[in-house]
């Protein structure tokens, strides 16, 4: 069978288990950074949401080793041994009453943890109608999101190694790192890889985002910090480099989410996330509901910008779709009234009827957008 490809559970159960299983050249190439590794016979490799056991293609290039797998998943643990013999397999829930010796894994032991772990944000928009969170965890490692909880897992486990994938805004939005921060401040990053959620087989194939395979090394309370993931240069699967702090980004002069602040007058602007997020969803609003943001006056232009930006920002890199609506702070007054100008047309019922500003004013707000995606500011 295809262990690459799975093929038993419905789109509503796969969803709510957060299963996507990998493709092969990321099991070959997670190979290829463990033998450049102190990796000995010593190692337990476990991987403790397996799904049919991809990763166990491994045992090829490290047979001597002892192969550990568990999914909460019967049916795919049952199809582990059609492929793969010499795997001592488990169908227990990884994220209740989690210790090693629930899979024979002795204290001491050397662990090397793998694999694609199950993501399923619950408070995401995305498969919302489908969505349910009813998987029993451990109070310590609870969070909105399985992956996330599964990070927290394997440092419970206080594995030596922890080669897996996982979305990259575990790592790069704030709020994530600091949910999974008794992860990430153990660990420190060996080698890794960004690519497009759409390298997953029965995934969307218009709205990619951004994933990293990343081999992370037990180095406690000296891991990661977020100013060093703002820092790092992140490489992609196509080539390119990026490093968060290289740009700027609008929500770092405004209010992203509802507060109890009130203006006059009164303008309402949808709650703002990523910029995925941002395709999805609206931009002014009028009327107050539960994700309105109550927009300063003052600050009215940045938030014209986000709305085109929505409309104009093209051929986006699949890798951005997690970042803040970034901008180029020196050269924004230039097209500041340009912005308004074009939102105020776009929104009559908001800020009342307005003629339809020239084409010079669009193309300058185009040109700045697109200048925008490619914009460091090391260059």
């Amino acid at each position: 069978m295809n262990v690459n490809k799975q093929t038993h559970l419905s789109t509503a159960k796969r969803i709510n288990l957060g299963s996507f299983y990998t493709p092969r050249k990321f099991v070959r190439m997670a190979s290829e950074w463990l033998k450049n590794g102190d990796i000995d016979e010593d190692y337990v490799i476990a991987d403790l949401s397996c799904g049919y056991g991809a990763f166990f293609e491994l045992s090829y290039f490290f047979p001597n080793n002892k192969y550990i797998g568990n999914d909460i998943d019967t049916e795919a643990v049952d199809c582990v041994p059609k492929n793969f013999q010499n795997v001592e397999l488990y169908n227990l829930n990884v994220f209740e009453s989690v210790c090693r010796s629930r899979y024979g894994i002795e204290d001491d032991g050397k662990l090397i943890i793998v694999g694609n772990p199950p993501y399923n944000d619950v408070t995401s928009q995305i498969n919302a109608s489908v969505k349910k969170s009813d998987i029993k965890m451990d109070i310590d490692i609870k969070t909105r999101d399985l992956g996330m909880s599964s990070l927290l897992v394997y440092s419970k486990l206080e594995a030596d190694y922890v080669l897996v994938l996982h979305p990259l805004s575990y790592l790069i939005k704030k709020a994530n790192f600091y949910s999974c921060r008794n992860f990430f401040s153990n660990y420190s990053i060996v080698n890794h890889i960004v690519f497009s959620s759409q390298e997953f087989s029965n995934t969307s194939k218009f709205s990619g985002f951004p994933i990293i395979m990343a081999l992370y090394k037990r180095n406690v309370s000296r891991g990661l910090t977020y100013e060093q993931v703002r820092n790092f240069s992140f490489n992609t699967l196509e080539g390119v480099s990026f490093v968060l702090s290289d740009r700027d980004y609008v929500a770092d002069y405004i209010e992203k989410y509802p507060t109890s602040k009130r203006y006059e007058p009164e303008i309402l602007f949808y709650t703002l996330r990523d910029i995925n997020a941002l395709k999805r969803s609206r931009t002014f609003i009028k009327i107050r509901v539960a994700n309105a943001v109550d927009v300063d006056p003052e600050k009215l232009s940045y938030y014209c910008y986000i709305d085109c930006f929505k409309d104009f920002a093209e051929q986006l890199p699949y890798f951005m779709g997690n970042f803040d609506i970034p901008f180029i702070k020196n050269t924004f007054n230039e097209i500041k009234d340009d912005l308004m100008e074009i939102s105020y047309f776009k929104h009559q019922d908001i800020f009342g009827k307005r003629e339809k500003p020239d084409a010079i004013k669009y193309n300058r707000v185009k040109k700045y957008i697109q200048n925008v995606l490619t914009y460091s500011k090391l260059a």
